[in-house]
């Protein structure tokens, strides 16, 4: 078996996504499907890709891009999930200079979350974060999900919990959350920032990073680095069927680690 190469730049700009993307999925359950430069099936791309091999990319880059492991697929459309992030940011409401001043409403402190700004979401994956994972009030529910499908966006990761589970075990689209639970976060949260940056745990998520996530968990990949890093993932996703074909052929791992691959 060959060294394991790094993708020359060529390569890692063919394997860019185009911005403009595939039409909206119905609630049916097909898989999405993503355009990319260069040869073969773009669905075949995605999903010959997997959060550990994007993670091991990340690594070598000096990058820490795992989203926290309580942040898990809670939809029937079990994904993977891959597209560019639009951020929603969140904080805590608080008291004003002035406490006898009237505050806003709470609608308006929270109407920005359905992302109005955005009426078309192909090979978008909408993000949102409060900071720490929030687990007792949901950034999001039912009808958000049904209207953000309703545009195309390709999936949904919430740096905490969302409601409805009725409707979100239901979804054709791809839901990533760490809970469930009935709370909302109207007059407890108000959205800070949309179409920006948003902290989920200890990892930020600008807007325009590309998001992937499957069964193992979700990975953040930095915008600049992006190309590279999927090119990088995809040629060893190549060199690890070729380790699984050598050990099912009876030589031991860690000859073929030892002798040639240097990886793990």
């Amino acid at each position: 078996m060959a060294r394991f190469r790094w993708a020359s730049r060529s390569m890692c700009r063919e394997w860019m996504p185009h911005r403009r993307l595939r039409p909206s999925r119905p609630s049916s359950g097909r898989p999405r499907s993503m355009s990319f430069r260069g040869p073969g099936n773009q669905q075949q791309v995605v999903e010959s890709l997997h959060a550990g091999t994007i993670a091991d990319v990340l690594d070598a880059h000096g990058v820490w891009g795992c989203l926290d492991p309580r942040i898990t697929c809670a939809s029937a459309g079990r994904g993977p999930i891959f597209g560019e992030a639009y951020t929603i940011a969140w904080a805590p409401v608080r008291k004003t200079a002035d406490i006898k001043e009237a505050g806003p409403s709470t609608w308006t402190e929270v109407r920005d979350f359905l992302a109005p700004d955005v009426a078309e979401g192909s090979g978008k994956v909408y993000v949102a974060g409060a900071g720490p994972i929030l687990e007792t009030m949901a950034l999001a529910g039912g009808l958000s999900c049904e209207a953000l499908e309703g545009r195309g966006f390709e999936g949904m990761v919430l740096g905490g919990a969302i409601r409805d589970a009725h409707v979100i075990k239901r979804s054709g689209m791809p839901v990533f959350v760490s809970n469930f639970t009935p709370a909302d976060t109207q007059g407890g949260y108000r959205v800070s920032e949309t179409g920006g940056a948003c902290t989920i745990g200890s990892v930020t998520v600008q807007t325009g990073d590309l998001i992937f996530g499957d069964e193992t968990g979700v990975v953040v990949v930095p915008q600049a680095i992006a190309p590279t890093v999927i090119a990088q993932a995809l040629e060893i996703e190549q060199v690890e069927t070729g380790i699984v074909e050598q050990i099912r052929a009876g030589k031991p791992l860690h000859e073929l680690v030892d002798e040639e691959t240097g990886r793990i």
